[in-house]
């Protein structure tokens, strides 16, 4: 038993009262916690009390923490972002984002609780995913497939394109915040930076998925008519360049040599014949034409849908 006696009693009075009595015959505490799992009691804004198992801290993201971890009540697997109590408000604006633009490629998110101690906010999310894209490609010996790409691509551009069409922006889309899930399926995460579009502001970013045009504002404000949904193309199609070469656009000094005053580097000729020769021409169309360094060439991801490139015969 990973706790005394006294501690599983203890944690079960949250429960009294609020749970039927089949439902609490059915919660066996000492089989869900493990000796290292840590515990945190909560409430949700409507005063319902709870029990968050937290398991093993996976990565830091923005103003929070990130933690994998378990719900008491359903015991499925849940991710954690816990926020000090100043950040709470930027944590409500995330939560209310990600529910606006649920869709199957985003990361689903369920609820909001604070510490019973009043200090953390936590948003609960969905746990069935597998790992980040990044690590998942890092990790492997060979290359994506290309059922697998197309797969991605669909996936992708179909999420982001719904964030679109919500009036929102992502603002910081790079392939740690595309997850896979065991099914290897999209799920886009991590909306800290996100906002409608015509309130984004450039807060937070990788500089490896900003665009070009956007170098020169890394620290301004960027201008008023600039349309902000061209970082999150950019991205999209950085992830896919990534998914499909396993190395970063721009490494290379031939690369960037191609591109003169005037930003006129087509996206195209970022994809050697080589690379070509393992995705579907579809996708190399894509990427190339979300790549784009004159942003005037860049198309909305409506028009990727609408050209019927996710349908075009592979060969």
């Amino acid at each position: 038993m990973p706790f005394g006696s006294w501690l599983i009693r203890w944690i079960s009075r949250p429960f009294r009262g609020c749970l039927g009595e089949s439902r609490r015959k059915g919660l066996n505490i000492e089989n869900i916690l493990r000796d290292n799992d840590r515990v945190m009691f909560v409430e949700n804004g409507h005063g319902r009390k709870g029990i968050l198992i937290f398991r093993q801290k996976v990565t830091k993201s923005g103003t929070g923490l990130i933690y994998a971890g378990v719900s008491f009540v359903d015991q499925l697997p849940v991710v954690f972002k816990v926020v000090k109590k100043k950040y709470r408000n930027l944590l409500l604006k995330e939560y209310m984002i990600m529910r606006s633009v649920w869709h199957r490629n985003v990361l689903p998110v369920w609820e909001i609780d604070f510490s019973i101690k009043g200090d953390l906010v936590i948003m609960r999310m969905d746990g069935a995913y597998y790992r980040d894209l990044y690590s998942y490609i890092s990790a492997m010996k060979g290359y994506v497939t290309r059922a697998l790409l197309d797969k991605w691509m669909k996936e992708l551009v179909s999420g982001m394109c719904h964030v679109h069409s919500k009036g929102y922006v992502h603002g910081d889309l790079n392939y740690k915040n595309v997850l896979l899930t065991k099914d290897l399926s999209i799920r886009v995460a991590d909306f800290g930076s996100a906002d409608k579009k015509s309130k984004f502001k450039l807060t937070r970013y990788d500089p490896q998925f900003l665009p070009p045009e956007l170098n020169p504002w890394r620290l301004e404000p960027i201008p008023y008519e600039y349309d902000p949904r061209l970082i999150d193309i950019w991205g999209v199609g950085v992830v896919l360049f990534f998914a499909l070469t396993k190395h970063h656009p721009f490494t290379e000094i031939i690369t960037m040599s191609s591109t003169d005053i005037h930003g006129n580097c087509p996206g195209e000729t970022l994809i050697y014949e080589d690379d070509r020769k393992r995705c579907s021409p579809s996708y190399a169309k894509v990427v190339g034409k979300l790549m784009d360094y004159n942003a005037a060439r860049r198309p909305k991801l409506n028009y990727i849908i609408e050209q019927n490139y996710f349908n075009e015969t592979q060969t």
